[in-house]
This record gives C-alpha cells, structure tokens and sequence, in this order.
C-alpha cells in the first residue's frame, strides 16, 4: 500500500483571518485599534444566533471579534502560554512588530498586562500579553536569521 503526502494545497493559500471571543465588544474594538492600530469595518449581527461580530483590519489582515450574551470567559489555564498548550485547539494569534520592546513598554504604560517579556526564542524576539478579555496575543519581532513560524 503506497502513501502519498500532499506538500501543497495545489492553490494559493494566505492568512485572511482569525475570529476571537471577548467579553465586551466596544472595550475590545478599542482594545485591538489602541493597542495593536486595527482598524473597525463595521459591526454586524452574529449570523443565525444572538450577539454581534465586529470586523477589524490592520493591512490586509481582518480580525473578528464575537461578542455573545452569556459566553464564559476565558478560563485561567488559557490565560498563560504554557499552561495554555495543554488544552487541544487553537492557541493564540501572532503579530510581527518592528520594535517589540518599544511596544511592550508603551502597552505597559497603558495598563496591558504582560504575560511573557521580551526573550528570544528561536532567532525571534517574541513576547505574550493578554487582550482585555483575557484572550493571549503573542508579538513577534524577525531578526534577520529567523526562520517563519
């Protein structure tokens, strides 16, 4: 019995979007456009259900934000990046930043709680704070020998 492996999809793929529950629409709209320059689309109903999603951008990248009456928050085991990992699904989403220290500083400043400083790993500067819902943000920042992701 032979096995082939697909090493490419056989179309072009690229990052669109990634959806994120939180707690309270308006603070996370300000939140994600404050803290990381999204900006808002436009807001609309959750399809088929209560609630309502707004549509960020920040390039060409859309971020989606849910908010739906009564869902739990996150729980605490989420809210760190290790303990985090050993709950099956997605884990968090990445942003690449010219100057992560910078960033991390001026986030400080504001309030932003962070999670993980500043540490390379891998060839790449990296850093995890958490959204105003608790969700985890990780920040990325390239040296020239790093490797993607």
């Amino acid at each position: 019995m032979t096995t082939s492996v697909v090493t490419e999809p056989g179309f072009p793929l690229r990052p669109d979007h990634v959806g994120i529950s939180v707690g309270d629409l308006e603070a996370s709209i300000s939140w994600y456009r404050d803290m990381l320059g999204f900006e808002l689309l436009r807001v609309l109903d959750v399809p088929d259900g209560e609630g309502k999603v707004a549509l960020l951008r920040a390039g060409s990248f859309l971020l989606e934000l849910f908010a739906v009456p009564g869902a739990a928050p996150v729980p605490e085991e989420r809210q760190h990046p290790v303990t985090d990992l050993r709950t099956q699904g997605v884990k968090h989403m990445a942003y690449a930043v010219a100057d992560l220290r910078g960033l991390i500083a001026r986030m400080k400043a504001r309030g932003v709680e962070v999670v993980w400083e500043p540490v390379v790993h891998d060839d790449t500067l990296c850093a995890f704070v958490r959204d105003n819902s608790g969700n985890l943000v990780e920040l990325v920042e390239r040296t020239s020998g790093g490797q993607e992701k």
